[in-house]
């Protein structure tokens, strides 16, 4: 077949076949290459036109011309790169993602660390950690929760008002809004807020509150009340208190807003919404009445 489009090609050159017959004998493409190559000859210089010779030059040329291959890139460059990308995701996630563990209105969590340590998370409170804990034990706390601590290497809680360093020891942080609350109950720790650094003991507290800190001691129990089901408020803050109550019972709660700093000092219940409220608002004269989904506290 090439050898015979070679002949078609030498008589169209000598204009032995016409256009269209060339047209004819052999594949439109064919046509097209031939054309382009009869525009590039007709371009050069020839004395006398040998034909023979000119045909020859062509055959060799084509003869010479190596077809392009099409670019193929190997499977195994892709495989490589996806293996890369996925290495570096695994990596990612082994090294640096966080472990979030979130509790949900009037629920709490327990969870066991990497290195044996338990923390109780209150209602409406995240705890997050890294996978590496068992090697650098730092987590981060919003909200509360009871640690109870593992001997070991330093042992740090992290939240947005401060931190707390350990090293083995059972203690509950609260770090809601603007109130940082710590109280030991096994052991010691290191309290920091801001500038400013204190040791806690077994049965001593400590609070930060809008720029002001205080310290205090009290009988020690095994474990803070809320992991039995009560809230329990030494001269808290009335805003902490309700917050407290919105997280146990996912309601919205409304107030005058001068009596959020009013101090509190009591117990309610997790059990039931109706006797939580007269827990709250008899000590301080309060009234309550719900509207809607909207439980609203009055003077």
């Amino acid at each position: 077949m090439e050898a015979q489009n070679e002949k078609y090609l030498s008589d169209w050159l000598a204009n032995k076949i016409t256009d269209e017959q060339l047209k004819q004998l052999v594949l439109a493409e064919d046509f097209e290459a031939y054309q382009k190559i009869k525009i590039a000859l007709d371009g050069l210089e020839i004395k006398p036109p040998d034909t023979e010779q000119n045909f020859e030059a062509i055959r060799q040329k084509l003869a010479d011309k190596t077809p392009t291959k099409p670019r193929v890139v190997s499977l195994w460059r892709y495989v490589s790169i996806a293996a890369t990308v996925l290495a570096f995701f695994g990596l990612y996630h082994f090294f640096i993602a966080q472990n979030d563990v979130i509790s949900d209105f009037g629920k709490s969590r327990v969870i066991t660390l990497a290195d044996n340590s338990k923390v109780s998370l209150n209602a409406k409170s995240t705890l997050s950690y890294g996978n590496l804990f068992a090697y650098q034990r730092t987590l981060q706390l919003q909200g509360e929760a009871f640690f109870e601590v593992e001997k070991g290497s330093p042992f740090t809680v992290e939240t947005p008002l401060g931190e707390v360093l350990v090293l083995g020891t059972k203690f509950n942080v609260v770090a809601i809004g603007d109130l940082f609350e710590v109280k030991c109950y096994e052991g010691k720790v290191k309290v920091s807020h801001l500038n400013q650094s204190t040791i806690v003991t077994p049965g001593e507290s400590v609070r930060f509150y809008k720029g002001t800190s205080e310290n205090w001691a009290e009988t020690t129990t095994a474990k803070p009340t809320w992991i039995s089901g009560e809230s329990s408020f030494k001269k808290v803050p009335m805003r902490y208190v309700i917050t407290q109550f919105q997280n146990q019972y996912n309601v919205a709660v409304k107030y005058p807003k001068h009596i959020e700093n009013i101090k509190f000092t009591g117990t309610f219940t997790h059990k039931d919404a109706n006797v939580a409220l007269q827990s709250i608002c008899l000590p301080l004269q309060l009234k309550w009445s719900k509207n809607s989904e909207t439980i609203i506290l009055s003077e």
